[in-house]
């Protein structure tokens, strides 16, 4: 088999592809095109990392005038040593990690992906068998296959979960721990002077992932594109970018701050959302909590945040409000939209990563038919994706009570990541 011939003439091939008028192509045929090119990246991604992990095997950069193996690949590549160094890292991991490789040209597979993989099982707490690391590379490459780079990250800092939930808590809160303790000596802020001509005032910082949380919490509260819909602004607002709206929105957040709040249970901060265990609340276990953004915080923190008022707790396994209204009511309530929230973790449409607070209340069976307003017939779904299930009559089934959706002739849902239950 001539491979260099037909890699060439498969090079020269999408050269003529790409100089063509592509503005002639229909919608569908750029999509379908876009996902053919995918396809065969990630075959050269896979087929790219076996010659590199072979390169180094034979120091092959010795036949050519580099230095090292990263120094061939940084010139052959046109990226920093840096970046080459991480391929050949990855090529060299990735041979040990068998179902990895096997499942890297799959769709929804990527370097990006395997590396993610491929550091958690170098991670992994030392005495498991090789079973149970098999058991652990099997269940992380099939998630990567279905979930973002995002929520596979963060099942990957509890990869161990698989095998030992109560392991992987204890793991998770150590390591939160560590981070929030260094957190906390690295936040800063500052504010500057006037601007002599605009006025305008700049001023920047760092803090904390959950504090950030809290902000971001507030700002979505005021810029989401169903609450603006609903304000006399919006006409004006729509020229808006979103970073103009989230200026005014937190403009006034700090306009309407209660002077009076400050060291007691007043305040803004309460508007976070945060899933937690019970049992967590009690100091029973360790386990972490979640905000509605993805954020994890430890048990400890977690418990400390919400003796001030700083959240907002869903206690799972706690006594509930009232959350099935039937026709009594056609909008969710509160309590309801909080435990949609909990279940779907934001829009539940296939591959949508928006937020709970740029969300609406979804009836799956029209209220106008005689559907009920409950969490049994209610989906989370942002406004772009409500429209499309409305105008296509996209159908929406409930399977082990999570939502999913007929697409392209079959069921799919939103594969956000969920810890495993203790």
């Amino acid at each position: 088999m001539d491979v260099i011939g037909g890699l060439r003439s498969g090079q020269r091939f999408l050269a003529e592809a790409r100089s063509r008028d592509l503005s002639v192509l229909t919608p569908e045929q750029l999509t379908e095109e876009a996902a053919a090119v995918q396809a065969i990246r990630r075959e050269a991604d896979a087929l790219n990392l076996a010659l590199l992990a072979e390169a180094g095997r034979q120091k092959a950069h010795r036949v050519t005038d580099a230095s090292d193996l990263t120094a061939l690949v940084a010139d052959g590549s046109g990226v920093t040593r840096r970046e080459a160094a991480q391929q050949i890292r990855l090529a060299n991991r990735v041979e040990d990690a068998p179902q990895v490789k096997k499942a890297l040209a799959k769709p929804g597979m990527s370097t990006r992906k395997a590396a993610i993989v491929t550091d958690a099982l170098e991670e992994l707490p030392a005495g498991l068998t090789r079973g149970q690391r098999d058991q652990v590379e099997a269940d992380l490459t099939a998630a990567a296959q279905v979930m973002s780079a995002e929520q596979l990250t963060r099942k990957a800092k509890r990869a161990i979960e698989i095998i030992d939930v109560k392991r992987a808590d204890a793991i998770e809160d150590a390591a939160l721990k560590r981070e929030e303790s260094a957190q906390r000596h690295l936040r800063e802020f500052w504010i500057g002077r006037p601007d002599e001509h605009t006025g305008l005032v700049s001023f920047g910082g760092k803090t904390d992932a959950v504090t950030a949380d809290m902000l971001r919490a507030v700002i979505d509260s005021k810029t989401s594109p169903r609450r603006r819909a609903l304000t006399e602004a919006a006409a004006d607002d729509a020229a808006c970018t979103p970073r103009e709206r989230a200026g005014e929105a937190f403009a006034e957040v700090i306009r309407h701050l209660p002077r009076d709040c400050y060291g007691n249970h007043g305040g803004v901060a309460a508007t976070l959302v945060v899933t937690v265990d019970e049992a967590t609340l009690r100091g029973e276990t360790d386990r972490a909590g979640v905000t509605e953004f993805g954020t994890s915080i430890s048990a400890g923190q977690l418990r400390k945040l919400a003796c001030d008022a700083g959240i907002l707790p869903v206690v799972m396994n706690g006594q509930s409000q009232v959350l099935d209204e039937g026709r009594a009511k056609r909008h969710h309530t509160a309590a309801q939209r909080i435990a949609l929230a909990q279940r779907d973790h934001g829009c539940a449409y296939p591959g949508c990563d928006r937020p709970p607070g740029w969300t609406e209340a979804h009836h799956t069976i029209p209220w106008s038919h005689g559907g009920p307003t409950d969490l049994d017939s209610g989906v989370l779904l942002c406004s772009h994706h409500h429209h499309r299930v409305h105008d296509v009559g996209i159908p929406i089934r409930f399977t082990d009570g999570m939502p999913e959706f007929r697409l392209k002739g079959s069921w799919q849902r939103n594969h956000r990541y969920r810890p495993l239950a203790a």
